[in-house]
């Protein structure tokens, strides 16, 4: 619009301001036409109409103040892409890799011959063992790095209320229960809950991609689920312990598979967003 150029560069910064948000060219548009509408007043009240915009966006405020509203939620948090939420992204990507890592090396220590009864000495050098130990630790580095997503993605979102705290906890516990990397239905089942909490939260706001929130949020659930199902049903021989390996080995990766995609997509779109700051410039120019 070349007779409001004022209001032109304005609309420009505010843009650059809230690029974050989905609703982006509505908002845009809507403010667009509050301030037309405002400098039309001004002018048939007599001022020009550089004056008349000049007025008009000094009421208005600054765009990077004003900006802190529209990112402002109900709860009271700021709800941005920061250098953080970026970087919990990474997290994500890093972490799904660490699942598909820690599942492959326990599917391998599970084929190999039982270390029971070896000689201490030999401790190390037993094949089981060691994939067991390079399995249990990429586990419990993946869920670390999970867990820190969802602290991006809390800040992401501003707040995610007493759901999305809950979904924190849960998994927190979930992911302490990791030292005990054999203790896979107790994991899986608090993770699970966790992440589904956490999820369900994500989706009651609309901000994180639907699709890949569903998936991870559902990941570790079907795979807890699956397990309890089997276990239930008693498919497969039980072990020396009573338990049903082939329970495991079904649903452990159907769990874990499900999550890291879904985790990858997460991190994928933390990482295509630009950080915000939404620290007040300078004054507006007069001209």
């Amino acid at each position: 619009m070349a007779d409001y150029a004022l209001i032109d560069g304005y609309l420009e910064s505010m843009r650059s301001s809230i690029r974050w948000r989905r609703d982006l060219d509505d908002v845009i548009a809507e403010i667009e036409d509050h301030l037309i509408s405002a400098t039309e007043r001004f002018e048939a009240r007599g001022s020009d109409r550089v004056n008349a915009q000049q007025r008009t966006l000094d009421e208005f405020g600054d765009p990077k103040v004003l900006a802190v509203a529209f990112a402002s939620t109900p709860k009271g948090g700021i709800a941005v892409p920061t250098t953080f939420t970026k970087s919990a992204g990474l997290f994500a990507i890093v972490g799904a890799v660490a699942w598909i890592i820690g599942l492959i090396a326990i599917a391998i220590a599970a084929g190999l011959p039982d270390a029971t009864g070896v000689d201490p000495d030999q401790f190390v050098a037993n094949g089981q063992t060691v994939f067991f130990i390079i399995g249990s630790m990429s586990l419990l580095v993946a869920g670390a790095l999970m867990f820190v997503t969802m602290i991006g993605l809390y800040r992401r979102h501003g707040s995610l209320g007493i759901l999305g705290i809950a979904g924190l906890g849960v998994t927190a516990l979930g992911v302490l229960t990791l030292l005990i990397a054999w203790a896979f239905a107790l994991w899986m089942t608090l993770i699970g809950a966790g992440v589904l909490l956490f999820s369900i939260s994500l989706l009651r706001r609309d901000l994180s991609p639907r699709l890949w929130t569903v998936v991870w949020g559902a990941g570790m659930a079907v795979g807890a689920v699956t397990w309890y199902v089997l276990r239930w049903l008693e498919v497969g021989d039980p072990d020396q312990w009573g338990d049903y390996p082939l329970a495991v080995a079904f649903a452990l990766p159907v769990g874990v598979i499900i999550m890291a995609i879904g985790l990858i997509g997460i991190g994928r779109w933390l990482r295509g967003e630009q950080p915000v700051d939404l620290t007040p410039s300078e004054p507006l120019a007069t001209a």
